[in-house]
């Protein structure tokens, strides 16, 4: 029977043997792992070996949409890279904006599953359903730009790209891949696994996007969109140059900046930050095609001959992380790094984050190395050596827990990390649904593991916030900082809302609860799009069955619930500024609510899922491992 909206179709290829095959699980299997990650963890729990290196050929490098995105209608242009992590060694997923999850769709793909390694460097061209592999061998070792020049003059400037360069090459453990020249799946190394498969780059081509089952409804939804996005806070700050990316200027003010390796919580260089300072090297808006809403702007670093302003595509966290935490008070040099991420495929949060905890051993004499805080010239040239894999970068390639432990003595505090995963630049001692979020989360401290405290506050909250977010059951503000077991409550709904979002590649940036779209008009696009009869809260099981499955994939491969804890600092040091000054995190609370949250998810009090838990997800299959 014909299926609405994704193909029925999965892709592997095995790079060993440069074969291909096609896989069609059925309705019954898309209605259980739609997508995303939640799709992800299911192939590598039923291919993957348990506690193989990330680097071994038997890892699975998984490039997948949903059945719902890769179409042109608001926030649909999401997919989902996942792999076994090199930094956490367990469950590895990123998204990534822009025109490749559509790509995917029109290439006659629900998913890529890529298996093995191959002997020489090459490429994947997946042209209208039909795979061809081609020699690499000329552009191993190219940037990112120089790489798609020569796909495109090869395949055509049509072609859609996702590209790793010479960091994941040389499988530093924070590479990323980079689709269409500037878009940045950035977190976790899943460029590095691409590396490790001497996988250059996958080409996609194609018009064979499936037809939707109600097409006035999408556009209806669209059209919604587009009208309201303007009166929303939170999708004007996106829309409108220069966009998400110019926060640092104000977030101090109220939630506490992390600055230099979160030692200090306020930057005396924020104006440098400011949007008209940005708006200097604006060059152009990127695009999410069909969405009303391109989030990710580009910007050149004011100097076109060594950087080049067609990789300036720009994401949230760049700022924070080699900006104050960094100490940085150069903007100009932070528009200079984000570039050299896109070209060297780096992930620019854990690359900020590795060298201030570098930096913060120099200023404490455990590391004589010319890297410290405000140098961005020292910056600069060290995130060179790092995608080169040259003298001591070759040791912050490892990622900040690794290269802590090589450092020795009192390194490791310095080492802002979870599960191996660098911390992101949004202060958890001051929001403490984050804090729960950072410690527990499968894949480990992501901004975006569930709505900010910030938004719910009592006194700075977004003012139309608790509208759509009733229907999750939050039904009052509560104070950022506010560590009652009460509010886990709240950051489980939360947090199963976006996981859902995760599961079916639905861009959050654009979804409730504080965005435009409501759960219910999820719910409404998910069956325009596929036809099912549907609800939100098919919507919301898909978040559940993601996180159920993904912390079984984790403790398979030796991740417990001892894992699930934040760096020391966050509990012995407090906010040293502002606002929250001393607001530190009490150890005991913390972890009493982190079992609270294992209860509320009909886990055991070590994390585990129950079988009964399982079965009501139709996860029983994977019980006990």
């Amino acid at each position: 029977m014909a299926s609405y909206g994704y193909h029925d179709k999965v892709i592997h290829v095995d790079l060993t043997t440069l074969t291909s095959w096609i896989e069609r699980p059925g309705e019954m299997f898309w209605r259980v792992y739609g997508g995303g990650g939640l799709l992800a963890t299911y192939y590598l729990m039923k291919h993957c070996p348990p506690r193989i290196n990330p680097f071994d050929p038997a890892n699975l490098l998984i490039l997948t949409s949903s059945v719902v995105a890769g179409h042109p209608y608001a926030g649909l242009a999401r997919f989902t890279a996942a792999a076994k992590s090199p930094l956490t060694n367990g469950i590895g997923e990123t998204r990534c904006e822009g025109p490749f999850g559509i790509a995917i769709k029109d290439a006659g793909a629900d998913a890529l599953i890529f298996h093995g390694a191959a002997r020489e460097p090459v490429i994947v061209l997946i042209d209208g359903g039909q795979i061809s592999f081609h020699p690499a061998d000329l552009l191993w070792g190219k940037s990112v730009s120089q790489t798609v020049d020569a796909l495109e003059a090869q395949f055509g400037s049509d072609s859609h790209t996702a590209v790793i360069g010479p960091a994941g090459e040389n499988r530093v453990r924070f590479a990323s891949i980079v689709t269409d020249r500037a878009y940045n799946a950035a977190r976790m190394g899943i460029g590095a696994v691409m590396g490790s498969k001497n996988l250059k780059a996958v080409v996609l081509r194609g018009t064979l996007r499936p037809p939707v089952a109600d097409l006035a409804t999408c556009e209806r939804l669209t059209r919604k969109y587009a009208e309201e996005m303007r009166r929303n806070s939170l999708t004007r700050w996106q829309l409108e140059p220069p966009g998400f990316s110019a926060w640092v200027h104000l977030h101090g003010l109220d939630a506490a900046l992390c600055t230099r390796n979160y030692r200090d919580s306020a930057f005396e260089a924020a104006d440098a930050y400011e949007p008209a300072r940005f708006m200097r090297l604006y060059v152009k808006e990127g695009d999410c095609p069909g969405c009303p809403n391109n989030c990710i702007k580009f910007f050149s670093a004011g100097d076109d001959t060594q950087y080049d302003p067609r990789a300036g595509g720009i994401h949230q966290e760049i700022a924070g992380a080699l900006g104050p935490n960094c100490g940085i008070a150069d903007l100009d040099a932070v528009f200079k790094a984000n570039v050299l991420c896109n070209e060297y495929g780096l992930d620019p949060t854990s690359l900020g984050f590795t060298l201030s905890m570098a930096m913060e051993c120099v200023e404490r004499g455990l590391l004589d190395i010319p890297l410290r805080f405000g140098d961005a010239g020292a910056m600069l040239a060290m995130i060179h050596d790092i995608a080169l894999r040259r003298g001591f970068g070759n040791i912050l390639a490892e990622g900040s827990k690794r290269a802590a432990e090589r450092i020795g003595g009192a390194a490791p505090r310095y080492a802002m990390q979870v599960k191996g995963q660098e911390m992101v630049c949004f202060e958890p001692r001051t929001q403490t649904n984050l804090a729960l979020g950072y410690a527990t989360a499968p894949i480990g401290p992501r901004y975006d593991i569930n709505e900010h405290d910030w938004d719910f506050d009592t006194e700075v909250g977004w003012e139309h916030t608790l509208h759509s977010a009733r229907t999750l059951g939050i039904l009052e503000r509560v104070p950022m900082n506010y560590l009652g077991v009460d509010k886990v409550r709240n950051f489980k709904a939360l947090a199963t809302l976006w996981s859902a979002a995760d599961a079916l590649d639905m861009c959050i940036f654009a979804i409730a609860p504080t965005r435009v779209f409501t759960l219910e008009d999820m719910a409404a696009l998910l069956g325009a799009v596929t036809g099912w009869v549907t609800s939100s809260y098919e919507i919301m099981r898909f978040g559940e069955r993601r996180l159920h499955l993904m912390r079984l994939y984790n403790l398979r491969e030796g991740l417990t619930a001892a894992d699930d804890t934040l760096p020391a600092r966050f509990f012995e040091e407090g906010v040293q500024a502002g606002r929250w000054q001393g607001v530190k995190l009490e150890r005991a609370r913390f972890h009493a609510n982190i079992r609270a949250y294992y209860r509320m998810m009909g886990w055991d009090d070590q994390g585990v899922p129950l079988f009964e838990t399982l079965l009501d997800h139709r996860l029983e299959e994977h019980a006990g491992g």
